[in-house]
């Protein structure tokens, strides 16, 4: 079985890569936080992966570590979730608030990931939540402290555009509100 794909990263589009292995090239479906975290192309880079064979074909889906894939395979596993609905709230949530959502019951947060409406996030937190640590559980859900940034941000004057620029650049920690305010502010400062 496909665990993992090394070689050249030769394009990278909105949804997927394509690697260049021994002289084949490989599309690799990707969620849009893996796509952001893609090197430049013509570097070397390395995909964790998952096959998936079915009646339309093969699609390989990709991940830059080896725990974005396992969160992947425990969401396709649940029912009435799938490979795209999996990538999609991987694509929306990092691995640490995802866990945190899931283990606060926020199925609110979940329904923001496309294709998933409240009551698949509610049977994904019904699955899954027994699965994760709960050590884990008094996580960061980004998406609550996110929209305050937004509100405040535009308090201050800032459009919409800016300030949608500025959330792309923050880093998913510091957890604190008060830092990634600061943070948000440094960077829309620079421009």
């Amino acid at each position: 079985m496909l665990y993992s794909l090394s070689g050249k990263l030769i394009a990278k589009k909105n949804g997927f890569a394509i690697i260049e292995a021994n002289g084949i090239g490989l599309k690799i479906l990707v969620s849009d936080r893996t796509y952001r975290g893609l090197p430049a192309v013509g570097t070397k880079t390395k995909f964790f992966c998952f096959l998936n064979i079915h009646q339309g074909g093969i699609e390989i889906y990709g991940f830059l570590n080896e725990k974005e894939l396992e969160l992947f395979e425990l969401l396709n596993a649940a029912p009435k979730i799938g490979p795209k609905s999996a990538l999609a709230i991987l694509g929306k949530f990092s691995q640490e608030s995802l866990v945190a959502a899931i283990n606060k019951g926020r199925a609110d947060l979940l329904a923001q990931a496309s294709g998933v409406g409240r009551r698949k996030a509610e049977r994904l937190i019904l699955e899954l939540k027994d699965k994760f640590k709960k050590e884990k559980s008094g996580g960061f859900l980004p998406q609550e402290s996110d929209s305050e940034i937004k509100t405040v941000l535009k308090n201050l004057g800032y459009r919409q555009k800016e300030i949608e620029e500025a959330m792309k650049s923050l880093p998913e920690k510091p957890e604190k509100l008060e830092e990634r305010i600061k943070l948000a502010l440094k960077i829309l400062s620079k421009k």
